[in-house]
């Protein structure tokens, strides 16, 4: 019982990592390619009793065609790229005090877990502020008695009238 629990426990924990580097070549090397990116290819591996000819062989001939230097016969994985999409362009996140340049970089700056966290911090800053001012208002009785006596940060020679 226990070993069924722990070998349950293993395939999820390892879906979920397959999952995470997954999707981490695909933000490192798919959606903001830089010039010293290689090409990345994809390859069958759903069917783990045609592994050899869907992963194997393919991944030798895509290593063995750099290693000779020719272009390999696989075409490398390619994210659609919107030509409209700005790449100098300027962004500058009050939040975090950084600057993006690039719209895709924006976008992603946007959603990372960075800017999100500071996003929620600056919303927690300001409801406590909100709650703090609300919490000092000033009830109509006090302001009576401010209005007799004057305002707290005057001196007492300015509520003499003049003569």
């Amino acid at each position: 019982m226990l070993q069924k629990i722990g070998i349950e426990t293993l395939k999820q924990v390892t879906k979920r990592y397959a999952r995470k580097q997954n999707r981490w070549v695909k933000n490192r090397f798919l959606s903001r390619p830089g010039p010293s990116v290689p090409p990345i290819y994809g390859l069958e591996v759903s069917d783990v009793s045609k592994w050899e000819e869907s992963v194997l062989e393919p991944a030798l001939q895509i290593v063995q065609s750099f290693i000779q230097g020719h272009k390999p016969a696989a075409a490398p994985i390619k994210i659609p790229y919107n030509e409209a999409e700005n790449k100098r362009s300027y962004h500058m996140c009050d939040f975090c005090d950084r600057i993006i340049i690039g719209d895709r970089e924006w976008a992603a700056h946007i959603k990372s877990k960075s800017h999100l966290h500071q996003l929620k911090k600056r919303r927690r800053l300001d409801s406590d502020a909100v709650n703090t001012i609300e919490s000092q208002s000033i009830s109509p009785d006090r302001d009576k008695e401010l209005e007799e006596k004057g305002s707290p940060g005057q001196s007492d020679q300015e509520l003499k009238p003049n003569n």
